[in-house]
Formats: C-alpha cells, structure tokens, sequence
C-alpha cells in the first residue's frame, strides 16, 4: 500500500507542477491604473470594468498626442457613457494626471462652451 501511496503523491506532485507552469500568475495590479480608478471613484464614477476606464483614459491621452483640443474626448465621453459634463472633463483630467502628464497645464479652453453657467434665476 505504500508503494501505490507514494505513486499517488509522485503524480500529484507532477500534476501540480506542470498546472502551475501552465496556468499564468495573476497579474499584479498597476499602481497607476488603481491611482486612477481611486480618482475616479472618488468622484462617483464608476466603470463596471476597470479595464475599459483604463483603455478610455489611454484613447483620451491618444487624441492629445494627435493635437484634439479639450472638447473631442469630452464630448466623445458624453456620447458615449453617461456621464455629465462635469464628470466627464474630470474623467479627461485624471487621464491626463495619470497617463500622460507632458500635457498637464496644456489643455485649452474648448469645453468651456458647453457649459451653461449659472442658472437664471
């Protein structure tokens, strides 16, 4: 019985060493990436996965490199999600903050026409 007790455990061993060679770690989380899902959260908005905030913010970052002004993302996320204009120039400066910082302090003024100030009183 020993015999066929130290089989098993051979196989065993074997089994689980060739699952772990197989199967991928988990990836770690990103620091950035938690760092702006934080920021995100933080003002209420929230992306049911994490990893399409993170390719938005990325696109965000893309259309900067492409000379977008402010408005094109903003607007593109008001489109596109249900986010509010508020929510959504954040979404565009926490992307800027966390992935592509060369244009913090470059954005200009295109959005500010789309908000209709104060309400009449």
């Amino acid at each position: 019985m020993n015999i066929g007790s130290h089989k098993w455990s051979t196989v065993t061993a074997v089994l689980l060493s060739v699952t772990a060679l197989l199967c991928p770690a988990p990836a770690s989380a990103d620091p950035t990436d938690a760092a702006f899902v934080a920021a995100l959260a933080k003002e209420g908005i929230v992306f049911p996965d994490h990893t399409t905030a993170i390719a938005i913010a990325h696109t965000v970052c893309a259309g900067f490199d492409k000379s977008d002004k402010s408005s094109v993302p903003v607007m593109k996320l008001i489109k596109d999600t249900d986010l509010s204009l508020k929510q959504s120039s954040y979404f565009v400066g926490a992307s800027i903050s966390a992935y592509c910082p060369q244009y913090i302090g470059r954005t200009d003024n295109s959005v500010n026409w789309l908000d209709p100030g104060p309400p009449l009183m």
